[in-house]
């Protein structure tokens, strides 16, 4: 009976003793689940882009948490997880930008100005970076996996193969369409010179090999179709000439809703308008009314009209003298 208890006992003991290890292992795996739930969003270029330029190759990528460096020793080991290969393996110096603006954004450029000439970046080659599973972000999470990132450089050589092509096809191109303006222009020269100065019918038939007959009525037809052509450029020239003259006099001509009389605009001039009945009128009788009526309107003004600045003054001096 003692040998079981102390048995029982011992099991129990043995139990309580294992209990806290199983669930520290339990612990500890659900701290390294959640420690590994740094992932990649995107990528610039992405995996398998093609003709990405020489000059300045560089990846940017952004992650699901911010992974600015909590201290120097986090920077300098995040450092170590870069790597950037061409297809032979070969390993490129590279330089990591972190953005303390936008969270999550980092910037590997390859960093050609280290070392000698043989890491400097080629066209048509293929290059691979690796980001390792310990990068770590912010709070210490890490990818827990790998990220390769493959991309493939711009062929310099056939752009600039076909920059030169395309070069010359644009100056054959400039050539030519140059010759057939040129070519257009001599004949419409030479068309108008024997529309001026005429054919010679002897002389053409004899270059031709036609009858003085058929040159005679070709250049006939020639010239009334000429004759056509410039008749109905001048009927075409004249009609535009006639419409903008009649829209400049259009809007030249000053128009008044109804008429009004003279007063209205401002004259004190009072005039008498009377119908002719056929009697005679005394132009002489007129003007003076005309004359009398004059005064009237500047009598009592301080400047009369048609009255010179002499006038005025030799009018004041007579009125000092008087006084």
């Amino acid at each position: 009976m003692k040998r079981a208890s102390a048995l029982i006992c011992v099991i129990l003991m043995t139990l309580a003793l294992m209990a806290p290890v199983a669930f520290a292992a339990d612990n500890s795996d659900s701290a390294a689940a959640a420690k590994t739930d740094l992932e990649l969003v995107t990528s610039s270029p992405e995996d398998g882009a093609a003709g990405v330029a020489v000059d300045n190759l560089s990846v940017k990528m952004r992650f699901n948490k911010d992974v600015l460096p909590a201290s120097n020793d986090v920077r300098k080991a995040n450092a170590k997880q870069f790597k950037m290969v061409d297809s032979e393996g070969k390993k490129i110096p590279v330089k990591v930008y972190y953005s303390e603006d936008e969270q999550g954004l980092i910037l590997v450029a390859a960093d050609v100005y280290s070392g000698s000439n043989k890491n400097r970046i080629k066209g048509d080659e293929t290059y691979t970076l690796i980001v390792g599973r310990n990068f770590q972000a912010t709070d210490g999470s890490t990818t827990g996996q790998q990220i390769k990132i493959g991309m493939t450089t711009l062929n310099q050589g056939r752009s600039t193969a076909i920059y030169m092509i395309l070069m010359v096809l644009m100056m054959a191109g400039m050539v030519f369409f140059t010759l057939r303006s040129t070519k257009k222009d001599e004949k419409k020269k030479k068309e108008e010179r024997e529309f001026k100065e005429g054919v010679n019918p002897y002389k053409e038939a004899k270059k031709s090999g036609k009858s003085v007959e058929e040159v005679v009525a070709k250049t006939n037809k020639k010239k009334a179709k000429k004759e056509e052509a410039i008749r109905k450029q001048k009927e075409a020239e004249a009609a535009i000439e006639a419409e903008i003259i009649e829209k400049i006099r259009k809007e030249s001509n000053k128009r008044v809703s109804s008429p009004r009389a003279i007063s209205a605009a401002g004259s004190a001039l009072k005039l008498k308008v009377v119908k002719d009945s056929g009697e005679k009128v005394d132009a002489k009788e007129v003007e003076a009314k005309t004359e009398e009526a004059r005064k009237k309107n500047n009598k009592g003004t301080t400047n009369p009209k048609n009255q010179s600045g002499k006038a005025k003054n030799k009018k004041k001096n007579k009125g000092k003298k008087k006084k």
